[in-house]
């Protein structure tokens, strides 16, 4: 049985539009112990700050919208069980528009760039393609991604040196298994910044969808030496 407790939550509030400083307000919301972060948040929303902005859709871990930084690590909010005292900020490294919502504008022109969907070197033959059972399962694993961005703001080769992120390493060996992609994607790996990671694991251990970007750039690490392509 569920019982009550009350949380202590410090919110990063700023409008980067009105100018000023960022600032950190606190409030005390009082719900069961199995609240999720998310549901701290919209409960300060309707109860006590109806000018905080954050963003959310799905409330089942499948949109990817609702991640912020809990205590210094980035999480999904509608799956993060609530902590007795938090700090909750928006992910880094992006752009704030405002309080907890992010720009991702850039994430979505790099995803555009690398063009992530097959590159066919003849036209589709009009009919399902033939495809080994075991790589289909591994693919629809892949493509499990969210596109949360909660990875790329825990890693930190992301804040210290020229690498993209772990999440478009993952969309980019998606690909690079895929039957009915042509494009060479190593390449891509590498302007990415794949040699940057420093393979810590932290992405690994942090996505919401139980997925390993370090498996990708290892795989890629892989297939730079030996030389190995599409199974």
């Amino acid at each position: 049985m569920s019982e009550q407790i009350t949380v202590v939550a410090e919110v990063r509030r700023h409008d980067p539009s009105q100018g000023g400083e960022p600032h950190y307000q606190r409030f005390e919301v009082t719900g069961v112990d199995s609240m999720r972060v998310l549901d701290v948040i919209r409960s300060i929303y309707e109860q006590q700050a109806g000018d905080l902005a954050y963003q959310f859709a799905c409330r089942v871990g499948r949109c990817g919208t609702c991640a912020v930084k809990v205590n210094g690590v980035p999480v999904l909010a509608c799956q993060e069980r609530c902590k007795p005292e938090m700090r909750i900020e928006p992910l880094t490294p992006f752009p704030v528009l405002r309080d907890l919502v992010v720009d991702r504008s850039e994430v979505e022109t790099r995803y555009a760039a690398l063009k992530l969907s097959p590159q066919r070197s003849c036209a589709h033959p009009g009919a399902p393609e033939p495809i080994d059972p075991a790589l289909a399962e591994k693919l629809c694993h892949l493509d499990l991604c969210l596109a949360c961005m909660v990875c790329v703001s825990a890693c930190p080769a992301v804040a210290e040196r020229p690498f993209d992120g772990p999440a478009f390493m993952l969309k980019l060996r998606h690909m690079a298994l895929h039957p009915a992609d042509s494009a060479d994607r190593l390449p891509q790996a590498l302007e990415a910044g794949m040699l940057e990671c420093f393979n810590c694991d932290l992405c690994t251990q942090l996505c919401p969808a139980d997925l390993s970007p370090a498996q990708a750039v290892r795989d890629f690490r892989r297939q730079m030496i030996f030389g190995k392509g599409k199974p």
